[in-house]
């Protein structure tokens, strides 16, 4: 007998936006509802957005989503959320402040104090990787949190909780407390990513106190169902069951189709850029380059990011072209009137900073080779270009840990639905590219994690195998695969002569006075 509650609603909070999309049990999206989210910049290197604001257009995204279907059909409510952002709370559940999102650098501030700390206790950073599994960056929310903790007492002190978007929206549909998933935990960095917990030891020598962390709980764990206030404001039904989900990319990686195999690897083409692999046992980076997280189905995940992916393309777009023009996707239309290789013309896309396995957060775009020969289309590509280039860096990072080879890359994200562009990134990587049906990956892995939560499948493979379909394979030209690798070995040579010396004087120069 069939079931009469066979659909699914999935919430992406993502960094720009809030989509809700019901599914059916094929993957298929059968409504949605979305919102564009503001990104606040008050300065140089921070980044924030309203919570309040989240909340208030997931609700929307949701009432959108579930107004043209039979709401009783939906058999839970599930969340994937931007990682690495949190708000501080009080007692009464009050924000304290805008919620500092995962793109924001501020976190560079405490590394000092940090080191002196870990040298107090006999640490190094080494130590240190081997225990929470996170590159020494800015980007994670624990260094934030230190320097919330540092520079912002009056607020630490009165502070009871420290919530990510997962904590504060299931709370505000209706879940019981605050409760958090524990695949992304190591990024609080006091914490213990094999074990997936925060480390007492660690709050310790950061002077921290454990108690700011809300509960935490495997993904698909039941943590509530929807009170009748957030029925009135989603348009759910009261009970309606809710599943924790997980990071986005955590439920990118579930929803590209990797229900746990090291077969495949993903290319997320989003606001930021991340490689991902999978591994079923913990694993390291020799170097301590890649972070480390939960599967939602079990295993580990080594990941490495870049913070302006799909950012740099929309900056060079709107920079370059008018919004009549974007309509039409200008920008992807023009490279393709410029040779591989782009006449020579190279972008760095560090415009909020280079992340793996550099970490430098002083780096800064740049364009490189334009002479009175180029044109607006060599800009073009070359944005393109070095957008895969930094990828490819990550995929080569990845490659110096103990995993096994992958047989394919699933691309993921805004570039995804452009062939042009997988063509492209089957070329600079040298491995075939598949694409799959679903546009909204991270909506789709956060509704796979629901489908076995509620019982609509007995397996996250099962789910996997039915819910996700792959449309496209790209496989590479050596023709061009040849070229990109003289273009590449020149594109790494430009960032390291500007790293000797003149991206900190740019960047001394931009944080003067901040």
């Amino acid at each position: 007998m069939s079931r009469t509650n066979d659909l699914i609603a999935a919430v992406d909070a993502g960094t720009t936006g809030t989509r809700c999309c019901i599914f059916n049990d094929a993957g298929e999206i059968v409504s949605s509802g979305y919102y564009p989210m503001k990104t606040l910049y008050p300065a140089p290197g921070l980044v924030e957005q309203d919570p309040e604001t989240v909340i208030d257009l997931t609700f929307r995204a949701v009432r959108d989503a579930v107004a043209s279907i039979d709401r009783k059909r939906i058999a839970g409510l599930c969340f994937t959320v931007q990682r690495n952002s949190f708000v501080p709370v009080d007692k009464h559940g009050c924000f304290l402040s805008n919620m500092i999102t995962w793109q924001d650098q501020r976190g560079e501030a405490v590394h000092p104090w940090m080191l002196e700390r870990l040298k107090t206790n006999g640490i190094d950073l080494t130590d240190l990787y081997r225990i929470n599994g996170q590159p020494f960056g800015s980007f994670q929310c624990g260094f934030k949190a230190l320097w919330f903790r540092q520079f912002r007492k009056d607020l630490y002190d009165q502070t009871d909780k420290l919530l990510t978007p997962l904590a504060y929206l299931t709370h505000a549909f209706g879940a019981e407390g605050y409760r958090e998933e524990n695949n992304n935990i190591g990024f609080w960095i006091m914490a213990n990513a094999d074990k997936q917990q925060i480390d007492e030891t660690l709050c310790k020598v950061f002077d921290f106190r454990p108690e700011l962390f809300p509960e935490a709980s495997a993904p698909g764990t039941c943590v509530g169902a929807v009170s009748m206030e957030a029925s009135a404001r989603s348009g759910l039904a009261a009970g309606t069951p809710i599943y924790l989900g997980s990071g986005d990319q955590n439920c990118g990686t579930l929803g590209a189709g990797n229900y746990g195999t090291t077969d495949i690897m993903s290319v997320c083409m989003g606001t930021a850029g991340l490689c991902i692999a999978y591994s079923p046992k913990p694993i390291r980076h020799p170097k301590g380059m890649c972070q480390i997280q939960g599967h939602p189905a079990g295993g580990y995940l080594m990941e490495t990011h870049s913070s302006s992916c799909m950012s740099s393309y929309r900056w060079t777009e709107n920079l370059f072209y008018t919004a009549e023009e974007n309509i039409g996707h200008a920008l992807a239309d023009k490279s393709k009137l410029s040779p591989v290789g782009s006449n020579g013309v190279l972008f760095l896309p560090y415009l909020q900073g280079a992340a793996c396995p550099h970490y430098d957060d002083s780096a800064r775009g740049a364009y490189i080779g334009m002479s009175l020969a180029n044109s607006k289309a060599d800009m073009s590509r070359a944005t393109m270009e070095g957008i895969c280039f930094e990828n490819r860096m990550m995929l080569e990072t990845l490659k110096e840990s103990d995993l096994a080879p992958a047989k394919a890359l699933r691309v993921i994200g805004g570039a995804a639905n452009n062939d042009f562009w997988n063509q492209m990134q089957a070329d600079i990587y040298g491995l075939p590219v598949e694409t799959i049906t679903a546009r909204e990956s991270t909506a789709l892995g956060a509704a796979i994690i629901c489908a076995v939560a509620s019982g609509l499948y007995g397996s996250y493979r099962d789910a996997s195998e039915n819910m996700t379909h792959v449309r496209n394979r790209y496989t590479p030209e050596k023709d061009h695969v040849r070229e990109y690798d003289t273009v590449y070995d020149m594109w790494n040579q430009c960032y390291q002569g500007l790293s000797q010396g003149a991206f900190k004087s740019i960047y001394s120069y931009q944080t003067r006075g901040k």
